[in-house]
């Protein structure tokens, strides 16, 4: 997902070419140009870096010229003006400058980045226009790179244009040479002479000025100049500059400022923006609207599986749908990441509603990624204006809480922001404040759930399963805490001590005099997708001694998506000689034509399949148990609870189990009397 310098880059790659480019320390030191400034400036970027810009102080403007520049930059505004700069040499060159605000993080104004375009040539061609109508002014103008012209106005009131000169005008095809005065009705198009004449009269006014205007399909910028004789405006004189790639270096730029480059939408600051505005309008209107926060489910195991380039690819997809969800009234951002926002002017609570509604089910429809059908799903959160804040700051937080609060209702869901949400996530912060504390403290401990071989009714080995005692709040579902550890990152490192206390548990039983048993441990996503993960996993058996045949390792079908990462992955732990296993078989997205190619010795069939072992179940666990036997793979149902459940799986050739019909979850006490039993 893209990020300041990522920005920065992309400006720099589209305008380097064009202009001349400076980044500067919001303390005044430059930290950049480009060779084009370098060219102008006439100085090396060697003798330029970590200088001041007053190196190129001309002294020609005056003391309060760049007061707002400031100001203007930490309200998130574009400085925008001509500058004369002195180069090296102590020539004076000009420039039009365009002036960025570049913030960090935490939205302070660090950096500033100033697009120059070349100017000289217009401000000397000024200086020449007016030497020219002291001396052979026809001969010089005629020269000129720019579209010289010079206007009347007749006793009638009709304006006449008395010349027209310069190479800018030869190239638009203009009349020169005039014999006699014509109308500007004879050389411009129709529809833009009425756009034209409120600034020409201005100039018969006695007034000097300039405009910008677009005229056959290209921008011009106009300066106008009254001649005067007794007090009186005799003649207009004006300069036409075509200025068509500044004007498109400007759209780019604001394109760049306040659009996603990744999916078009709008970003932050336009979203921060328009919000702003919508409370202005809104509170004089006493209209109520609603502001979305949209976050997809899943999406970093997309990201992390199939890489980034492909959940680029999903993003977009994603932006794409969401615009054909909302009214063409309404605004709809990314924030960064997976992230998204929508602003709904003038709306009610019911209709907000609806537009979430139809957003999570048209997320819902599978998303065509490098020939895979991606099932994301999205969590939204949603505040009203005024009942839920009155302030951007505060419907931006309650949208992004009522979001989490989807998010833990099981995700796929939209919410409205209520008091009792706040204090939900207030109670998440705090578990996420007191995990951090748990490993340290010694809070959590592991359960051990038996797997029975159901033709000898032996026990083959054993799943250790993670739970948390808290000192004042008591046990803590793993349902409510390992989602907040995945999130959080956490995750790592308690899956590292649970991973070493199951192996050195397993290794105490074998030291004990047990028949050895193998210990299943769950991996989650971060922990498999770690860059050293399978030489973490060796030390943890070196340090507690345990044989790797010993040790079953459980990931999920998710894991498997990113096919040469996984390749690698489970060759590297099949040569160590761990077993792997893939949990909830059934449940996820694998493509089974990758499946034969994973060292995989284990298929574990998901408990929802045994919970209801109804025809169409039984059919879909017979083909899971069909294709582990194809494949040379065992096969463990989990979940098993009752006696009927244990003889359909065997008749289905099903031999391995696990559930409440042999075993609750242990202590490691009684887990040791269930051994020796």
């Amino acid at each position: 997902m893209l990020n300041h310098l990522t920005d920065i880059s992309a400006m720099l790659h589209a305008l380097e070419n064009e202009f001349s480019i400076s980044i500067t320390h919001i303390d005044g030191h430059i930290l950049y140009v480009n060779d084009k400034f370098c060219t102008i400036s006439k100085y090396t970027r060697d003798e330029i870096i970590g200088q001041p810009h007053s190196i190129f102080d001309s002294h020609l403007h005056p003391a309060d010229y760049f007061s707002s520049l400031r100001s203007t930059l930490e309200q998130g505004l574009v400085w925008k003006k001509d500058v004369h700069n002195k180069a090296k040499d102590g020539s004076f060159y000009s420039v039009s400058a365009t002036i960025i605000p570049i913030f960090n993080e935490q939205h302070q104004l660090v950096k500033y980045m100033s697009v120059d375009s070349d100017i000289t040539e217009k401000v000397q061609t000024k200086d020449k226009l007016e030497l020219a109508l002291k001396q052979q002014f026809q001969h010089v103008v005629k020269h000129l790179q720019n579209a010289i012209f010079k206007y009347k106005e007749t006793d009638e009131g009709q304006l006449l244009l008395t010349m027209i000169e310069g190479k800018l005008a030869k190239r638009m095809g203009m009349p020169s040479d005039l014999e006699s005065p014509i109308s500007f009705e004879d050389i411009l198009p129709a529809h833009t002479v009425p756009r034209f004449y409120p600034h020409l009269k201005r100039g018969l006014a006695g007034e000097e000025l300039h405009f910008e205007i677009d005229l056959f399909d290209r921008f011009f910028l106009v300066y106008l100049s009254p001649i005067k004789e007794d007090g009186r405006v005799i003649e207009v004189v004006g300069t036409a500059i075509d200025i068509t790639t500044r004007k498109q270096a400007e759209k780019r730029i604001h394109q760049m400022a306040h659009y996603d480059d990744l999916t078009g939408l709008a970003n932050r600051r336009l979203f921060q923006k328009e919000l702003t505005a919508e409370l202005d309008l809104s509170s004089k209107k006493k209209e109520p609207f609603a502001v979305m926060f949209l976050d997809l489910d899943r999406f970093k195991n997309v990201n992390d599986t199939m890489g980034h380039s492909n959940g680029d690819l999903l993003l977009i997809k994603v932006a794409d749908r969401l615009r054909k969800c909302i009214r063409q009234t309404d605004i709809a951002a990314r924030l960064g990441g997976d992230e998204y926002a929508i602003l709904l002017p003038s709306i009610t609570r019911k209709t907000a509603g609806m537009i979430a509604k139809r957003i999570c089910d048209e997320m819902n429809h599978f998303f065509l990624i490098e020939n895979l059908d991606i099932f994301i799903s999205t969590s939204i959160g949603i505040s009203m204006y005024p009942a839920d804040g009155t302030d951007a700051e505060a419907l931006i937080q309650n949208a992004d809480a009522a979001m989490y609060f989807a998010k833990e209702k099981g995700k796929n869901n939209y919410q409205f922001f209520t008091v009792d949400l706040h204090r939900d996530l207030s109670d998440k912060m705090m578990l996420e404040r007191e995990m951090h504390k748990a490993i340290d403290e010694q809070q959590f401990y592991l359960e051990y759930q038996p797997q029975i071989d159901m033709k000898t009714n032996k026990i083959i080995g054993t799943e250790a399963l993670l739970r948390w005692n808290h000192p004042k709040i008591g046990l803590i579902s793993p349902a409510d805490f390992i989602p907040l550890a995945e999130e959080t990152g956490l995750i790592i490192p308690i899956g590292s001590w649970v991973l070493e206390t199951a192996c050195a548990q397993n290794k105490a039983w074998q030291e004990a005099g047990f028949p050895p048993v193998r210990m299943s441990v769950n991996v989650s996503l971060r922990q498999f997708m770690q860059q050293h993960f399978v030489e973490k996993v060796e030390h943890i058996l070196e340090q507690t001694g345990l044989a790797p045949e010993w040790l079953d390792l459980e990931i999920t079908e998710s894991m498997t998506a990113d096919v040469s990462h996984a390749q690698k992955v489970l060759s590297c732990l099949r040569e160590i000689g761990i077993h792997v296993s893939i949990d909830d078989f059934g449940t996820g997205y694998s493509s089974l034509s990758y499946l034969g190619k994973f060292p995989i010795t284990k298929l574990k069939i998901d408990q929802s399949f045994v919970r209801d072992l109804s025809e169409d179940h039984q059919a879909i666990v017979k083909t899971i148990i069909d294709l582990a036997r194809n494949l040379n793979m065992k096969v463990i149902a989990e979940g098993v609870e009752s006696q009927e459940q244990a003889r359909l799986l065997l008749e289905m050739n099903c031999t391995e189990a696990q559930g409440y019909l042999y075993a609750r979850p242990l202590s490691a006490l009684d887990m040791t009397k269930k051994l020796s039993g």
